[in-house]
């Protein structure tokens, strides 16, 4: 299959390939966007073992807007650790992650994911209630067990509600990775 920078350019391919791309095209759209959906299931429900099968051996992150931190390469486990010190504080998460314009190439693929998460967290100074609303685009790497994420970036467009308890929380975080 060619190499593609768009979806229109992928759909443009597709609409004149034979049925064996196109199939091969749906169905790792399919894995791709339920490995999408996935992440913010186990992270919703804190279930870090789920969201480790989301990734490769190790990943290029950079979260800054909410951890800080940068740009980095990380083990994958050393992330869900991470992401379990930091949401197993909250009381409730949701995230709505909608996956837009996933490209395939090959063994590669990217996707620029819209997000709404919600944190609750009860023993705040002020509203437990925080609000984030922004984006993740990540790319993927087909392995023998399926789709993983291989890198992800996020954007914050905007937040609600009390930022400041998610401040604290993320300088546990500082703190985890002086260990």
């Amino acid at each position: 299959m060619a190499e593609f920078a768009t979806t229109a350019a992928q759909f443009a391919f597709l609409q004149k390939a034979g049925t064996e791309d196109r199939v091969s095209y749906i169905i790792d759209y399919l894995e791709i966007t339920e490995v999408v959906q996935r992440y913010g299931r186990s992270v919703d429900m804190h279930d870090f073992e789920l969201l480790r099968t989301c990734y490769g051996d190790e990943i290029d992150v950079d979260h800054s807007p909410t951890i800080g931190m940068g740009q980095m390469r990380i083990s994958a486990d050393k992330w869900c650790a991470m992401a379990k010190r930091f949401h197993s504080q909250l009381d409730g998460d949701e995230h709505i992650l909608i996956p837009q314009g996933i490209v395939i190439n090959g063994e590669t693929a990217f996707c620029h994911v819209l997000v709404h998460a919600r944190h609750f967290y009860r023993g705040a100074n002020g509203s437990p209630f925080q609000i984030l609303v922004g984006s993740y685009d990540l790319s993927f790497k087909k392995t023998d067990d399926g789709w993983k994420i291989s890198e992800s970036t996020q954007g914050m467009r905007w937040t609600e509600g009390n930022w400041q308890f998610h401040e604290e929380i993320k300088a546990s975080l500082a703190e985890s990775t002086d260990e």
